[in-house]
């Protein structure tokens, strides 16, 4: 099985037509989600007789019916992608797994998402929602302000936490011909800034914070109350300078 997989992955041809299939697949499952803006929509034709005022009506109708189809797709979606994600555990899978097979089906639907839905309802409850519905845990009082949250079925975060702007969470890697999964864990009243990049393994304990643009490596621990900062652009000898003072 492993070996008519990996084969099967390689092969260009069969690779191409399987992701037309899983695309047509993507498409009927974000159709599912837009069930509920459809019949909305339905509903506002019905108002189309009744002239301006109503014209004026069936508008914001069909603007509501966006917001509800961002709302139901991303929950419909994340039941989809918890389901999909059963059994994944973290751990490293050959690229002619079964499992690297069934994640790459997964990781294709939740870049839809990712990209489609995920941007307009970032930073309010929504997203937090959609988190738990597809196998994060999440505290309370916790701000998620980015789209960027690959397997967030591998996602602890505490309570009072801030993730901010376009922060990028990625809980898998490739490496020597496997897949990595892993954990990223966010502890109680840390707060994540922008544009930082948090890569499978992270750690982070309570109360501490990671700077703007800070790239924090795979198995990185933060430990309780630490400040990350990425520094700014600097001269290099300025940057030894201040090295060697801080070995004095």
């Amino acid at each position: 099985m492993k070996s008519f997989i990996d084969r099967f992955i390689r092969n260009p041809i069969s690779f191409e037509i399987t992701s037309l299939i899983f695309y047509v697949i993507f498409c009927f499952i974000f159709a599912v989600g837009a069930i509920p803006s459809i019949a909305l929509i339905y509903f506002g034709t019905q108002l189309l007789d009744g002239g301006f005022l109503m014209i004026f009506f069936f508008t914001a109708i069909c603007f509501l019916a966006v917001f509800i189809f961002f709302v139901a797709s991303s929950l419909f979606v994340g039941l989809v992608e918890r389901l999909m994600t059963l059994g994944m555990k973290p751990g490293a899978y050959p690229v002619g797994s079964t499992i690297f097979l069934r994640w790459l089906i997964y990781a294709g639907l939740h870049l839809w998402l990712v990209n489609l839905v995920l941007p307009f309802i970032r930073g309010n409850n929504w997203i937090k929602i959609y988190l738990r519905v597809a196998g994060a845990k999440i505290g309370k009082e916790t701000f998620v302000n980015t789209k960027d949250i690959y397997d967030p079925y591998l996602l602890e975060i505490g309570n009072e936490v801030v993730i901010g702007g376009d922060a990028y969470i990625n809980c898998h890697f490739f490496e020597h011909g496997h897949l990595n999964l892993n954990k990223i864990i966010i502890g109680d009243g840390s707060t994540i800034g922008g544009k930082s990049y948090l890569t499978p393994g992270t750690r982070i304990g309570k109360n501490s914070t990671v700077g703007v643009n800070t790239y924090l490596r795979k198995n990185t621990e933060v430990g309780d109350g630490e400040i990350l900062l990425t520094p700014p652009g600097m001269n290099l000898r300025q940057i030894v300078k201040i090295m060697r003072d801080n070995d004095k």
